[in-house]
C-alpha cells in the first residue's frame, strides 16, 4: 500500500456546534468548516462541545448547560438537514472529568457521551489531577467506555505528561485519542514528538482532529498525508477512518499497529 487515500473519515472531537465554547461562532461559520471537511472526506461527525463535570455541584447547572448544548445541537441539525454537502451528524460532548467522584455522578447520566453508543469523549484537565487512574475506573464502573482526548497535551508537575502514565491509562481500558494537529506539529515539537512515539508504540487508538473553526481549523487530508509520508500508511486508515467510525457506530475498537518511520 503506497498511499492513503481519505474517504469515508470520521470525528468525534471537534468545537464546531455554533456559539456555545470557544470554537465555532456562528451558524455561518460551523456549515463552512463542515462543508470542507465534507470535501476532505469526513462522513460523519459527531460535535463535542465542552461540558464541565463541575457543574454538578451546582444546583441546575449541569443540566443547563447540557440543555443548551443539545438545543444548538438540534439547531445545526435542522440548518443541514437535506444537505449532501456537510457530514452526518451526531450529538456528543468533550466531557471534563477532574476526579473520580464528579466521573461517577457524570457518567451516570445516560444522555451524556456519543449519542446512540456507550463512549464518551473525556479529559483531565491540561495539568493532570493527582489520580486520572481512578477517573478512569469510575468511568468504567458507570458502563461507559472512555475516550481520553489528547493524551499528548497533558501536563505533570508543569512538564509534558510521560508516556508510562499514558500506558497505564490504555492497560486500564482507557481509548487513547490523539490530536490531529499534535501529529502536524501545530502544539509544538515536544508535543508533536509524544504523538509520534504514542504511534509508535501502537498506544494511540484514534485521531481526531479538535477542530475550533476560524480560531484552529484542522485538515483531515493534510494529517493523512503527513502519515502516509512517515510510512504510516495502515494506521492512518484505522486512526481516521475505521476505528472512528466504529466508534460513532458503537463498535469496538482495532488494535492499531506499532508504527515504524518509512515502513511501506
Amino acid at each position: 500500500m503506497t498511499g492513503f487515500v481519505p474517504v469515508d473519515l470520521a470525528d468525534f472531537h471537534n468545537h464546531l456546534l455554533p456559539g456555545v465554547d470557544d470554537g465555532a461562532r456562528t451558524l455561518a461559520e460551523s456549515i463552512a468548516h463542515l462543508r470542507t471537511l465534507r470535501s476532505e472526506g469526513v462522513t460523519r461527525l459527531a460535535v463535542s462541545p465542552h461540558l464541565s463535570g463541575r457543574l454538578v455541584y451546582e444546583a441546575g447547572a449541569f443540566h443547563e448547560r447540557f440543555a443548551l448544548l443539545e438545543a444548538a445541537f438540534e439547531a445545526l441539525q435542522a440548518s443541514c438537514a437535506g444537505r449532501d454537502d456537510v457530514p452526518d451528524l451526531i450529538f456528543g460532548q468533550e466531557v471534563l472529568l477532574p476526579d473520580a467522584e464528579i466521573a461517577a455522578l457524570v457518567c451516570a447520566e445516560p444522555r451524556v457521551g456519543i449519542r446512540g453508543t456507550s463512549y464518551v469523549l473525556i479529559e483531565f484537565g491540561f495539568d493532570l489531577p493527582e489520580q486520572p487512574l481512578a477517573i478512569v475506573r469510575a468511568v468504567l464502573a458507570a458502563g461507559r467506555l472512555p475516550i481520553v482526548g489528547h493524551p499528548e497535551r497533558y501536563r505533570r508537575d508543569g512538564e509534558i505528561v510521560g508516556i508510562d502514565e499514558i500506558r497505564s491509562w490504555k492497560r486500564e481500558g482507557a481509548i487513547l485519542q490523539i490530536n490531529g494537529g499534535s501529529v502536524l506539529g501545530d502544539y509544538g515539537e515536544a508535543i508533536e514528538d509524544l504523538a509520534w512515539q504514542l504511534l509508535a508504540e501502537g498506544l494511540a487508538d484514534v485521531i481526531a482532529l479538535d477542530h475550533h473553526g476560524d480560531s484552529r481549523p484542522v485538515s483531515p487530508g493534510q494529517v493523512a498525508r503527513v502519515l502516509a509520508a512517515r510510512g504510516a500508511v495502515e494506521q492512518a486508515r484505522l486512526l481516521l477512518s475505521e476505528n472512528p467510525q466504529r466508534i460513532l457506530s458503537g463498535r469496538p475498537t482495532v488494535s492499531v499497529p506499532p508504527w515504524r518511520e518509512g515502513a511501506a
